[in-house]
Order: C-alpha cells, then sequence, then structure tokens
C-alpha cells in the first residue's frame, strides 16, 4: 500500500563485478600480469559452477575467490622467484582441491589443465608432518592408506589459511580418524593441539550460548560460551599451541547463524547479553565436523 511505501526506502543489489575485483585484488598482492590472470580465474569458476556436480558444500562465489586471491598473494611472497600463472594455478588447486568429492576431482583437473596448459606444479610436501602423520596413524593401528594421508595434509594446509573448516562425509567416512591424526601428529611436532568436543544439538540453544534473565538481568553462562572463553584465553609467551573447538553434530540454521559472525572476518563471537569473545587465530580455529550442509544457509556455506 502506498502509505506504507512512503516509509520504505527501495534498495538495488547487483551482482559484483568478478573479474574486476579479482584483477584489483591481483594487483595489490603483486601480481603483474594481473588482467590475464583475473580473466582466468572467473572463467574457471564460472565453469566450476556450471560443469562441476551440485552439491550443499560447493561455493564458487565472491568470498571463495577473496580467500583463494589472499592466499595466492601469500604464495608469491613466499616464492617469488616462481611464475605468476604457477603461483596462482597452486592457491586454485590446494585450495578447492580438498572440498570436492571424489567424482569433481577429474573434472577440476582438466579445466584447470585447459586453462593454465602445460603447468604441472607438484604438490608441496612437508617432510616432517607426513612423517609424523604417517607415524600417528601407525601408532593408531589404522592402515596406511596414501589417499588418507593427503587428506589429513589438506586438513592442516586448510587450517593455516582458514579459521574455520568443515570436515563433511558420511558417516564412517573418517571424519574423526582425520582430525585425531592431525592433533597427535601436531603435538609429535612439538605444536600441542587439543580438541575441545561438543554435540551442539544435543542441547538447546539457550543451554549452548547462555541466556539472559528479562527480569533480573542475571546472566546464565552456556556451555559454548564457556568453552569459547576459556579457550581463546593469550597463550603464555613463547609457547605454541593449538586450540581446535570440534562441533560435532548437525549444521543448522537453528544454532549456526549466530557463529556466521566468527566464520567470517570479524572474528567476533556476540553472546545475548553483549559480551564480545574474538577468536584468537591461529591458536584457536573452530572445526564443524558434519555428514552434509543440507539444513546450512548460503551464508553459513560461503
Amino acid at each position: 500500500p502506498d502509505n506504507l511505501k512512503a516509509l520504505f526506502r527501495p534498495v538495488v543489489m547487483v551482482t559484483p563485478d568478478l573479474a574486476m575485483i579479482c584483477e584489483n585484488m591481483l594487483m595489490s598482492e603483486g601480481f603483474g600480469q594481473a588482467k590475464m590472470l583475473a580473466k582466468k580465474m572467473t572463467v574457471l569458476y564460472a565453469l566450476a559452477e556450471a560443469q562441476l556436480s551440485k552439491q550443499y558444500h560447493y561455493d564458487f562465489k565472491l568470498r571463495a575467490l577473496k580467500s583463494v586471491l589472499v592466499m595466492a598473494g601469500s604464495l608469491k611472497r613466499a616464492s617469488p622467484e616462481l611464475d605468476e600463472s604457477t603461483i596462482l594455478m597452486r592457491a586454485l588447486r590446494d585450495m578447492n582441491m580438498p572440498k570436492f568429492v571424489y567424482a569433481d576431482v577429474p573434472l577440476f583437473r582438466g579445466l584447470i589443465g585447459d586453462l593454465f596448459p602445460g603447468l604441472d606444479c607438484p604438490r608441496v610436501r612437508y617432510p616432517d608432518f607426513n612423517d609424523a602423520v604417517e607415524a600417528a596413524l601407525v601408532d593408531a593401528g589404522y592402515q596406511q592408506l596414501e589417499i588418507q594421508v593427503d587428506k589429513v595434509i589438506q586438513l592442516y594446509e586448510t587450517l593455516m589459511t582458514r579459521h574455520t573448516t568443515m570436515v563433511v562425509g558420511p558417516t564412517g567416512g573418517g571424519k574423526t580418524v582425520a582430525l585425531d591424526t592431525l592433533a597427535r601428529a601436531q603435538s609429535s611436532l612439538g605444536l600441542p593441539t587439543k580438541l575441545f568436543v561438543l554435540n551442539p544439538k544435543s542441547i538447546n540453544i539457550d543451554e549452548l550460548y547462555g541466556v539472559l534473565d528479562p527480569a533480573t538481568r542475571d546472566w546464565t553462562d552456556g556451555l559454548l560460551s564457556n568453552i569459547f572463553r576459556d579457550m581463546n584465553k593469550p597463550v603464555a609467551e613463547g609457547r605454541e599451541e593449538r586450540r581446535y573447538i570440534v562441533y560435532d553434530g548437525d549444521v543448522d540454521a537453528l544454532w549456526v547463524e549466530n557463529m556466521n559472525s566468527v566464520m567470517d572476518d570479524n572474528k567476533l563471537l556476540t553472546l545475548p547479553n553483549g559480551e564480545r569473545i574474538r577468536l584468537n587465530f591461529p591458536t584457536c580455529s573452530m572445526l564443524f565436523e558434519v555428514f552434509d550442509l543440507q539444513y546450512a544457509s548460503p551464508a553459513t556455506v560461503s
């Protein structure tokens, strides 16, 4: 109705021009051939979205692009002597490979091969860490599978660049083994790693995040807010350690929407009493161990 229309302000949203954003970010990260690389990158993401299978956890939008660009920048600063195309190809491959289902891996390899012809950059091997992972698997009495060791390495690489990681797969797919192996391997290399595991679906929202009594203004701490506050306390000077909070349960909009501010670049958990706790990355990270992301909103996935 017209009398209400006067109170609202129309807002127009447009899709971001990915090629231009890409080009500018590559320039600011120090790439000389930014225009060509930005074109290749946006084409790759458009093709990936069209040709790969539709999974709930796939996301080829702006945020996914941005994290690849940031990683490409850090790779370029780490090894400036490498060719720019090789650096970008490595970033694209290492950031995207871990999330593909088995059938999509050869398709994506084909796409990268078509866009970066003749480039073959082998996977980076971390001699100490690879050996530690293999030793941790053997110690726990598991068979040593090349593909499983590679999954742990992928998880390790993802945790280096992201502060929130989702381990997705069916029951019995080896998610817990991968997490435990990573923790044991890091601890054996002198980087003590603690996992705080909780099932967010086993209790209601008030018990998870805490509740503020509207009448008395009394604050009752929740399970998650308590663990989160404890693990984000600063580490003693000169000591390195890793603390991972593992949400072992279904991801759905009910409880995970409150985590969106922790998952994006703000890294802040806001509690109902107005308290804000910052995620102390890289010491602390969040991990989700989940069957699939069917009930997660696109905002959470991105």
